[in-house]
């Protein structure tokens, strides 16, 4: 799966390397100077497989910022939602990869509470080369259904506790991540009560080295496999 990259510009640069260039655009129904670090900008993108460049509001108009943050010209790139059911989002390059790994935790939050009761469920994050070494899950603006808790339990691990058992009404029928976590479901088609441990594996990298990453402001440190073990037990 590779990421695609956009930066908004309609000056001179951004009409010109467009040229090269057609964006690629979601199906909906129906700035600066030419030369200097705008311009190398532009030729570094269009060397790159996957950048492209919005010129015109009628382009911009079929994107929505999931963030609800204005759109920012020139220096600013955004990467395209890499999922087919979201791919009108465009999401500033330095949030992304915490705007994707917050979707795939609150995904597998809501779907083991959709299938099991759960009073405390704990996700903890590893380094999958250094054990010793997770990353912080973000947990602020993290969409999870009903009444619920979710703090830090300790460093790098999670506490979600139910409040109150889920509704029917209130079950999430549509999740984004889910059937990339395979094992997890095959997992909990087997569990028959009690404890329940659970080790995954997300690589959130696409296809995206370091230094192409850090060009375009990606935070790096929550690229590469991470390690995520989920616990609970049933009621």
């Amino acid at each position: 799966m590779s990421l695609k990259i956009y930066r908004i510009d309609n000056s001179l640069v951004g009409k010109g390397f467009r040229i090269l260039r057609k964006p690629d655009l979601p199906v909906m129904a129906a700035s600066g100077t030419l030369f200097g670090q705008n311009f190398i900008r532009g030729i570094r993108d269009c060397l790159t497989g996957d950048n492209y460049y919005l010129i015109g509001n009628d382009e911009l108009d079929r994107f929505i910022n999931p963030l609800g943050n204005s759109w920012i010209q020139k220096e600013q790139y955004y990467v395209r939602h890499p999922k087919a059911i979201k791919d009108r989002e465009l999401i500033e390059a330095q949030n992304f990869q915490e705007y994707i790994l917050r979707e795939q935790i609150s995904d597998i939050v809501s779907f083991l509470r959709a299938n099991i009761q759960i009073k405390n469920l704990y996700i903890k994050s590893l380094n999958h080369l250094n054990f010793n070494l997770g990353v912080n899950v973000p947990i602020e603006d993290m969409q999870v259904e009903g009444n619920v808790e979710i703090k830090t339990y300790n460093e790098y691990e999670l506490k979600i506790t139910s409040k109150t058992r889920l509704k029917i009404s209130e079950k999430r029928k549509n999740y984004t991540w889910i059937d990339d976590f395979s094992t997890l479901k095959v997992a909990l088609d087997n569990f028959e009560g009690g404890l329940f441990e659970e080790k995954i594996i997300i690589d959130n990298s696409f296809g995206m080295n370091l230094k192409e990453a850090s060009i375009i402001g990606m935070n790096t440190k929550l690229m590469g496999k991470k390690e995520f073990i989920i616990k609970f037990e049933a009621e």
